[in-house]
């Protein structure tokens, strides 16, 4: 009981110390408990496309839960080094290192009751406004969400965890050191570091691959499983480039006389050097974390407003029903007995066939195109449909008249261009054509989609029959635009050779699994930037106790308030602007892959991903210097003489 009184008594008298912990603890365990909460509700069933948004909210779930566990440990790992003069005060007074750790756990113990009380709190209220977001976020209409129990049991359990790690780490901490090294724990300056020549050649290769492979990369699906490998070299090569390339850089200012023996270079140089081995961690935790801001938001926004054009590309009128097998007239005869049955005569309706050849188009020199069943793709990456030129005109195109051996082509997707074809032994002049085909679903591809133009039913059949005798089946689209209750009627019938596609149905759809991946995406981005808003704050408090005695004794062999100040501006700036200027230029490289791995979703539209990326940056940097500028005052309040 001694020790409980002692260690509420502490935490009660440090609170100034103890404030930040707890804020980084209650905010981890607040967002842990938001998206846990809304992906374990009952409420979340009962929205229609739902199930994909909880698949990205497991998965964000898990992201949040290993971000909170670097988080909370490094905010303790602030706490602990404010406190070892105190733990060291304990030893030299009469208390053995087991009775002052039971006091830690003690300090521990009330830290973890109030984070899950508060946070809880918190957490159900933000939930609840998080879960109306996000039931707009999907076009839904059902707004009650409820509480989890479960969801507040995993996230006690995974921060009583998280907490048993820090009494572990602070329990060896205690018994490590002796009385007289807590003591002298806080106070302890760093070495000048070496100039690290190899370290920053290693950083400059690791993140000059990364970009390398991000730039250059073409092929989406390729792009996705090197987008991983690619992040993970970026990682390391920034916490290298702030290990050795900003001591490399520092040192060279050094040795420049004419730079470095002036007021404000000498003072900031120094002081930078010196530290960069503890600043070059935090300095590149921020850079990650800002970066990773950039990358989710953008990534999600974009997805979010392109996917609407990918649905609405897709659904020229609002009902599609498709009949596929190897004939025409087998479709016809199937599609009028289905049409009659659920009356739908009286709707204008608009027919056209079509057939779908997926491939790998390699276009050489001379723009031709040859495709062989001898020459197997390793991926299908391209789609190749196929139309008559009396059904595009029918859907209401201005086509130019075409001969046997011809073909229109429009570019849905991709960039490519061909004027002769090799189509399984058939010769096809083609016709390019730039100007959108009108009232036709376009069809998707990972990398280039093109749409055929021939003249007649003869040629379209002529083209259907490959060589060996193989034929691909023939599907017959009829579009018609239907009323939300008729969609509903027949979207669930099912016919033999028929399938039924609603713009409703797709775009429920749609907005659960982009919808859930734009609510993840700002939880992550949010989550981020206030890790990086700890980290700054926690940089700015030690950074300040640090260099209070170094400006005072600047201040008393000379050095005026003026320069003082001047120096002080010098070095704010360098410490904290480099990870945003170094977050945008990861940006800017990640830029290219993230366009390649949108076209995953059918989002061709670069202006989207270029806008809300910029928007993005623009509204993270401001963020960013409204933090800087707010914890900034804190530095020169603790360095101010």
């Amino acid at each position: 009981m001694f020790y409980l009184k002692l260690a509420i008594r502490n935490i009660k008298k440090s609170v100034g110390i103890f404030a930040p912990f707890l804020l980084a603890t209650t905010v981890m365990f607040t967002m842990t408990f938001i998206i846990s909460n809304i992906s374990l509700s009952k409420g979340l069933d009962k929205l229609q496309g739902a199930q994909y948004a909880q698949f990205m909210m497991f998965a964000g779930l898990v992201i949040v839960i290993l971000f909170s566990v670097v988080i909370v440990s490094y905010s303790y790992r602030f706490l602990l080094k404010q406190r070892t003069k105190e733990f060291g005060l304990y030893n030299i007074l009469g208390l053995n290192k087991r009775q002052i750790s039971t006091i830690s756990f003690w300090e521990l113990f009330i830290t973890l009751i109030v984070t899950i009380v508060t946070g809880t709190i918190i957490g159900v209220i933000l939930s609840e406004f998080s879960f109306l977001v996000f039931v707009k976020i999907i076009g839904a209409n059902y707004f009650n969400l409820g509480l989890s129990l479960l969801a507040l049991v995993l996230c006690v359990i995974t921060f009583t965890i998280i907490f048993c790690l820090l009494m572990g780490f602070a329990f060896f901490t205690i018994r490590r050191h002796s009385a007289i090294s807590l003591l002298k724990d806080n106070s302890r300056s760093e070495k000048e570091p070496r100039g690290r020549l190899i370290i920053s050649i290693i950083s400059m290769l690791l993140l000059g691959s990364a970009y390398y492979l991000a730039i250059t990369i073409q092929n989406p699906l390729v792009a996705f499983t090197t987008f991983f490998i690619a992040a993970l070299m970026v990682i390391i090569g920034t916490y290298l480039l702030y290990m050795g390339v900003t001591i490399f850089v520092l040192k060279r200012q050094k040795a420049n006389k004419a730079y470095y023996y002036k007021p404000e270079h000498f003072i900031t140089t120094s002081s930078m050097l010196y530290r960069m081995k503890t600043n070059a961690v935090g300095l590149a935790n921020i850079t990650i974390l800002v970066t990773m801001t950039f990358v989710t938001i953008a990534t999600s926004v974009a997805l979010y407003v392109g996917i609407q054009d990918v649905v609405n590309e897709a659904f020229p009128k609002n009902t599609d029903i498709k009949a596929l097998s190897g004939n025409i007239a087998d479709n016809d005869k199937r599609l009028a007995t289905f049409i009659k049955d659920n009356k739908l005569e009286n709707y204008e309706l608009n027919k056209y066939h079509s057939f779908l050849y997926t491939t790998e188009l390699v276009v050489d020199q001379s723009k031709h195109i040859k495709l062989s069943s001898k020459d197997t793709p390793e991926t299908n990456t391209d789609a190749i449909t196929f139309v008559t030129q009396s059904d595009m005109k029918k859907l209401g195109n201005d086509l130019p008249d075409l001969n046997d051996n011809q073909a229109l082509m429009y570019v849905v997707q991709g960039k490519v261009e061909i004027k002769t074809m090799d189509w399984f032994g058939q010769n096809l002049s083609i016709i390019t054509r730039t100007d959108k085909l009108k009232n036709i679903p376009n069809a998707f591809a990972v990398k280039n989609s093109l749409i055929m133009v021939v003249k007649d039913e003869k040629n379209f059949l002529k083209l259907s029959q490959l060589d060996k005798g193989n034929s691909i089946p023939i599907q017959t689209d009829v579009l018609l635009n239907l009323s939300t209750k008729k969609q509903q009627s027949i979207a669930n019938i099912r016919q033999d050779g028929i399938s039924v596609s609603t713009k409703n149905e797709i775009q429920s759809a749609m907005n659960g699994l982009i919808g859930g991946f734009l609510f993840i995406g700002f939880i992550l981005g949010l989550t981020f930037i206030l890790g990086a808003a700890l980290i700054i704050y926690y940089k700015q408090i030690s950074e300040g106790a640090e260099d209070k005695r170094s400006y005072r004794i600047l201040q008393e062999i000379g050095l005026t308030k003026h320069e003082v100040k001047k120096a002080i501006n010098s070095q704010v700036l360098v410490v904290f602007f480099m990870p945003i200027v170094v977050s945008i230029i990861h940006f800017a490289a990640a830029y290219c892959m993230i366009s390649k791995l949108i076209k995953l979703f059918g989002i061709n539209n670069g202006s989207i991903i270029a806008y809300t990326s910029i928007a993005t940056i623009v509204v993270i940097t401001i963020i960013y210097f409204l933090i800087y500028r707010k914890t900034s005052k804190i530095y020169y309040r603790i360095v101010e003489r």
